[in-house]
């Protein structure tokens, strides 16, 4: 679900996995295509699905859950397509808190730019950091044996300068954020971005800690 550009996709076929994909945005599944010919790779809705009841043994989600208007329906949507004893798994980022990329990256737009967008319908941005809110949310729509763990990570990038335009064409919800400020915050933003990436340059590049909350849960 929510395939993008086909990173997950690409390393789920890499283990022998018959991969299916699903974006909503067509130019995502475009490039998606490109990057995974050996999977099949469709256009459409997470939350209107059209596959058969019990046609998949796992369905991933990576870092879009956030994504989508109602999650909720999502989730329920991913449910019925699995078979029983199947998998649902989902990432998503934590809070700024404990996780340096995230805090770099929205302290900036606080400090230089606006919060208050237009942004694609969505939930909190951090709502689905909360074990508590995981295993309820999946319990509710059926899931089993639900569990919650924090991953960290890494982002990479060639130099401090990069970060911000290969955040606005890889990242939905972030991307758009920035994009959405006006020329004179997009500049302020940048610098600050880039001023703060500048202090995790390594030999290898600019490599960013964070983290995200993996999701586990089973269709009984």
């Amino acid at each position: 679900m929510a395939c993008g550009t086909g990173w997950l996709s690409a390393a789920a076929l890499k283990r022998q996995a018959i991969v299916t994909g699903l974006d909503f945005a067509e130019n995502m599944v475009a490039i998606a295509k490109g990057r995974c010919p050996q999977g099949s790779l469709y256009q459409g809705d997470a939350e209107n699905l059209t596959f058969e009841s019990g046609q998949f043994e796992a369905v991933v989600c990576s870092l879009g859950i956030l994504h989508f208007p109602n999650p909720e329906k999502a989730i329920a949507e991913s449910f019925h397509v699995l078979k029983s004893g199947g998998r649902y798994a989902f990432t998503c980022w934590t809070p700024p808190t404990r996780n340096p990329f995230m805090a770099l990256i929205l302290s900036s737009v606080q400090t230089y730019g606006s919060m208050n967008l237009n942004l694609p319908s969505g939930p909190p941005l951090f709502r689905f950091s909360d074990p508590t809110e995981c295993e309820m949310v999946l319990s509710a729509e059926g899931f089993t044996q639900v569990s919650v763990t924090e991953l960290p990570i890494k982002w990479t990038f060639s130099t401090p300068e990069d970060v911000m335009p290969k955040i606005i064409v890889s990242s939905v919800r972030l991307g758009s954020m920035l994009a959405m400020q006006s020329d004179e915050q997009r500049r302020n933003i940048e610098n600050a971005i880039i001023e703060g990436a500048s202090k995790y340059v390594t030999e290898n590049g600019v490599e960013i800690p964070a983290s995200v909350m993996l999701t586990l849960a089973y269709k009984p």
